[in-house]
């Protein structure tokens, strides 16, 4: 199947975006205390709408079948000799012990954030944020002291709408599994596009540490609308036996089956403003940035959420297009960052605020034991040069009850056990160095000064950098701006932040990251390591609105063939999409049938059965259950 080129200038021409913005009415802010459009007596007001868990997502069906197709590597690959392994890590190109297959439907819904209105929103499962899928990391039968991956195979299904009904833009999407060393045919690569009415089966290793991941899309020029339109949902990769051993907060399946109390949750923050009719807005002031005036937490306006006496922990993602937050509890009360991008950190860092740009995750674990019968709010005190509003600096509300349900995972450790192996690695002589300058010029948004564009038209070949599988490398990244800042992301890899203009890194940043926050005037350091894949992988800024405009390169580790092609090895296909079925296990593996006796004990068996393990399909609800009893109480993750 082909796939088109598409520049910027292919953008207005295909989807005839210019006409359409044009006579869209931009609203921009109206004064300095909101940016919608809607009446006052409509507006949403904080800390009046219950807290939602987005739903936990069931596999339609698994097998059990070990494989070890992911990965150029085989099982007896030895890292390069003085660079340690996460113990628990699977090493890449082991098997996997199976693999669990979703199906994700892309769809227009509407939805309710609005009292009394109903917004037209997309959606993945008619879930607006989307399901949180859960994959598990188990102990390696074979490799004792290893953990193994479950293979994940997430069937996209792209149902939208041939137009979008006011921007009016085509919706082709790119899924991307945020963190995820993902082969470059699976990684959402911005031009691997899946247009209305196509499917594709997205194929992912985790074969990585356990970590808070997203999913979102990634379609070239317009995943900001798309994002802000609902694309966007956590994937969690999750070491349960490490959980219980540290004895954190941790959502028990089991517990959320029987409706008993959750003590972790996904936070996803994100920030929006409505037309006069409760329509979302589009302003993103000539490609400088999106920012709304009312806050979101999992798709509900600055929530009410209530919470029992103890510990709990919170994955929380920025999926902001262009807010960043400075995040911290209004009565200043420390709480323990656990977990970065990539996973846990060695040591917990106790924080009264941290900084969190888009795309970041950071998991925290807040006590509220002394906090009986009251209430504390999670604030946001804001970034240099973002544009605030009236309640912009309200996030949410913990109501904190007077009863403890279960002392299950109320712990708080200050050791997480052992290091990341990227924080382990030293910049040493060995390492090649890169600098990397984020800037605008003509009214583009570059790196390098190179933009997408540029790579589009050299047909996918111009790269910020070629480097080798398994090499170590250091890459200083240049913000020399006063204006705005550039949350990084470079695909398929973890990196550590070693410096910042030359100082160490925030507490918060003290982890395995995938997105590094390049402020104002500033310069981070970064050290990383291409463990995983060959093929070319996306860098660009986390602010969706410059990289559609157009700040996003590309890199290539080892060589560059069909195999890990980004467009043509494995191309979206037109729908219906056919039934998810699970492996086979090979002949060999088959048991061997067992003859039924009749009642003279003859034996009257042609055939064996099937020894694959599946399970039924299960569909996922089209929103978050709502209640007035406590969160912890819910069956959210």
């Amino acid at each position: 199947m082909e796939t088109p080129n598409v520049s910027r200038r292919d953008v207005l021409k295909l989807s005839v975006a210019g006409t359409a913005a044009a006579a869209l009415p931009l609203q921009g802010v109206l004064s300095a205390a909101t940016a919608s459009a809607l009446p006052a007596s409509k507006m949403p007001q904080p800390y009046t709408a219950a807290f939602k868990a987005p739903p936990v997502l069931e596999p339609v069906v698994t097998d059990d079948v070990r494989s070890n197709v992911f990965g150029h590597v085989p099982d007896d690959y030895v890292p390069t000799a003085g660079i340690p392994h996460y113990p628990g890590q699977p090493i890449t190109g082991s098997a996997y012990l199976g693999t669990d297959y979703y199906r994700i439907t892309q769809t227009n819904v509407q939805v309710q954030m609005i009292p009394g209105m109903w917004t037209k929103m997309w959606s993945y499962n008619r879930s607006v944020p989307g399901p949180t899928i859960r994959s598990y990391l188990q102990p390696d039968p074979d490799n004792p002291g290893k953990k193994i991956a479950r293979r994940t195979v997430m069937q996209v299904l792209n149902e939208l709408p041939k137009r979008h009904p006011t921007l009016g833009y085509v919706p082709w999407t790119s899924t991307h599994l945020h963190g995820s060393p993902s082969k470059p045919q699976f990684d959402g690569y911005a031009g691997d596009l899946t247009q209305p009415g196509e499917w594709k089966n997205y194929q992912y290793p985790n074969n990585c540490t356990p970590r808070t991941l997203w999913y979102h899309d990634h379609g070239v020029h317009h995943t900001a609308q798309n994002v802000y339109m609902g694309l966007a949902a956590q994937y969690h990769l999750v070491d349960e036996e490490l959980e219980i051993g540290l004895g954190i907060p941790r959502w028990d399946r089991q517990k959320a089956a029987e409706g008993k109390p959750q003590y972790e949750f996904p936070l996803i923050l994100s920030d929006v403003m409505f037309t006069a009719d409760g329509q979302l807005q589009w302003n993103d002031d000539g490609a400088s940035g999106v920012y709304g005036d009312v806050i979101l937490v999992n798709g509900v306006p600055w929530p009410n959420m209530k919470v029992e006496p103890r510990k709990y922990r919170f994955r929380v993602l920025n999926g902001s297009l262009s807010r960043g937050y400075r995040l911290r509890l209004s009565n200043n009360m420390p709480f323990k960052v656990i977990a970065t991008d990539g996973g846990f950190m060695q040591f917990a860092q106790q924080v009264t605020t941290f900084t969190i740009g888009m795309a970041e995750r950071y998991e925290i674990i807040i006590d509220f034991k002394d906090l009986k019968g009251t209430k504390v709010q999670l604030v946001n005190d804001g970034v240099l040069n973002a544009r605030d509003f009236d309640h912009t600096g309200k996030v949410m509300q913990f109501e904190v009850g007077t009863r403890v349900t279960s002392t299950d995972g109320n712990q708080w450790p200050s050791t997480l056990g052992d290091p990341h192996p990227v924080m382990t690695l030293k910049a040493t002589d060995r390492a090649a160095v890169r600098s990397m300058r984020l800037h605008r010029s003509n009214d583009l948004w570059k790196i390098n000064d190179t933009t997408w564009d540029d790579v589009v038209k050299s047909n996918y070949q111009n790269v910020f950098a070629t480097v080798a599988r398994d090499s170590i490398e250091v890459w200083d990244v240049e913000n020399s701006s006063g204006g705005w800042f550039h949350p990084l992301h470079i695909h398929l890899v973890d990196f550590r932040v070693l410096s910042r203009n030359g100082n160490p890194p925030r507490p918060e940043e003290r982890g395995p990251k995938d997105v590094v926050y390049v402020g104002e005037n500033e310069t981070v350091r970064l050290l990383m390591r291409f463990e995983h894949e060959d093929g070319r992988y996306m860098i660009h800024c986390h602010n969706l609105s410059h990289e559609d405009h157009d700040m996003m390169f590309q890199y290539q580790v080892g060589h560059h063939d069909i195999d890990c092609d980004s467009i043509n090895s494995d191309p979206p296909q037109p729908l219906p999409a056919p039934e998810l079925v699970p492996q086979q296990p090979p002949a060999a593996e088959l048991p061997a049938p067992e003859p039924p006796e009749t009642e003279t004990g003859t034996d009257t068996s042609t055939s064996g059965t099937d020894a694959t393990t599946t399970t039924a399909p299960t569909d996922a609800p089209t929103t978050a259950p709502a209640s007035d009893a406590p969160a912890g109480a819910t069956a959210g993750a």
